[in-house]
């Protein structure tokens, strides 16, 4: 366990009692006091990782019932989320193309091609592990292009200390990171965003339309863009070209397009299935919901023999749904008993607080807590509370799903910000210093990026952040 691990194993339950039994104003009294007390426990295990993250959100789901803050049925219901089973989808679309080969082939494809020089092998890496994350998750990209990145070093005789080598590898972990905000296929933060959401409209007797899956590509997806280009220029300045003959590296690639063989009927299979199921979230996800047609076409391809049980079943990340249905359990909890309301309104006024002001506040204490704990975490810590302080800074609440998760996303300076980070990071080839500066900057820049892309980008697209708009 680690250092910090052993503070949370017995700072979470001492602050769990005292916040959930102690002393507490009478306005909180009851299963508002016991739902503060479940998420003062999984915060503080959520930051300090005593015990597995999944774990701690089960556990917060189980104390719910138990002491008496939500129906026993109840509790367990708010786990079967729309946003649970697409997250669980989006892991087996992900798989199915790593295991026919098809995200490999069109990566050494685009790669092939655009290896001329340093910077446009550099930026064509970037680019593809961002495109790629629209329809796999972010950490599988990582997974999928490492090898490949490694393969282009040993071709290049690249040792440690290589400029390029650094600027290669972080170019390939930036992409997926930048990609994370393309779509909701890219990451599961932006599904338990959507989960809560959901939920705190129900809980509130909101009519609000569901969040679709072009509605949020085309709010999100202009931070991708904007952070990928900021990144392509913040590398070339912090890890300057060499002047490399690309001719090795070339070959290599050539090699491995080659053993790949002709495309196969499975490829084609998959990638018509990607495509029909992406159309289908696009119409029909507000009326039939994402997860539901994300399974259905996750069975299409186990019906068609693309894909094995035992094949998905080693490549989906259990603890991620499993960390996700529990997190919006309790986050429906605190909704249900209005503890978060009475949190704002008796302790958090935000009187004379502008929407630009609550905008950039947000977005850069999300981007900076992620750095250091789980993106799931900051969702579930920050989400609920925005939601109730939206709407007196004049903010839609809607907006905040949009750009809690991206924000959440501007991970790129430690190597245990993101999954990619650390793959990057344990090759060898890379130090902390090498992307502290440049990722710090690109953190800062994203965070402002959004709140430009808000005011002048979103009106463009149709979609108003601010209550009252037109």
């Amino acid at each position: 366990m680690t250092p910090a691990g052993r503070v949370g194993i017995v700072v979470g339950p001492a602050l769990f009692v005292a916040v959930a039994f102690g002393p507490m104003p009478e306005v909180l009294a009851g299963p508002p006091q016991r739902a503060l007390g479940v998420m003062a426990l999984c915060m503080v295990w959520w930051l300090t990782s005593p015990v597995a993250l999944p774990i701690t959100s089960l556990l917060g789901m189980a104390l719910l019932p138990l002491l008496g803050v939500l129906d026993k049925n109840e509790a367990v219901a708010l786990f079967g989320n729309q946003a649970v089973f697409f997250v669980i989808a989006a892991f087996i679309i992900a798989a199915v193309t790593i295991r026919t080969g098809l995200s490999t082939r069109i990566t050494l494809w685009a790669l092939r091609r655009l290896a001329r020089s340093e910077d446009v092998l550099c930026g064509a890496i970037l680019l593809v592990a961002t495109l790629l994350t629209a329809v796999v998750v972010s950490h599988a990209v990582a997974a999928l292009l490492l090898p490949i990145m490694m393969e282009t070093l040993r071709a290049l005789g690249l040792e440690p200390g290589s400029r390029f080598a650094r600027r290669m590898l972080l170019s390939m972990a930036w992409g997926t990171i930048c990609g994370s905000n393309l779509t909701l296929l890219s990451s599961a933060r932006a599904s338990l965003a959507v989960g809560i959401y959901e939920s705190w409209n129900t809980t509130h007797a909101v009519v609000a339309a569901p969040i679709g899956f072009f509605e949020y590509s085309s709010a999100t997806a202009w931070i991708a863009v904007f952070t990928a280009v900021a990144g392509y220029f913040l590398l070339r300045w912090a890890h300057k070209p060499e002047g490399l003959d690309m001719a090795p590296a070339l070959q290599r690639l050539a090699e491995k397009a080659a053993a790949l063989g002709p495309v196969s009927l499975r490829e084609w299979f998959t990638a018509a299935t990607i495509g029909f199921m992406v159309v289908a979230l696009v119409l029909f996800g507000p009326t039939y919901g994402l997860g539901t047609l994300a399974l259905c076409a996750a069975a299409v391809l186990f019906v068609a023999q693309i894909i094995q049980w035992e094949d998905a079943e080693n490549f989906v990340n259990w603890g991620v749904a499993l960390l996700y249905g529990g997190a919006i359990a309790v986050a429906a909890a605190l909704e249900k008993t209005h503890a978060i309301e009475i949190i704002v309104e008796t302790w958090l006024p935000v009187g004379g607080l502008t929407p630009f002001a609550f905008v950039l506040i947000v977005s850069v204490a999300a981007a900076v807590l992620t750095e250091f704990v789980s993106n799931a975490a900051v969702i579930a810590l920050f989400l609920p509370m925005c939601l109730a302080l939206a709407p007196q800074v004049g903010l839609d609440g809607r907006a905040l799903v949009f750009l809690l998760p991206a924000a959440a996303g501007l991970a790129y300076a430690f190597p245990m910000s993101t999954p990619a980070m650390a793959m990057v990071f344990g090759t060898g080839y890379l130090r902390t210093q090498d992307s502290l500066v440049p990722g710090v900057t690109l953190t800062l820049l994203g965070s402002v990026g959004m709140v430009g892309i808000v005011y002048w980008v979103w009106p463009l697209m149709g979609i108003s952040a601010f209550l009252g708009a037109p």
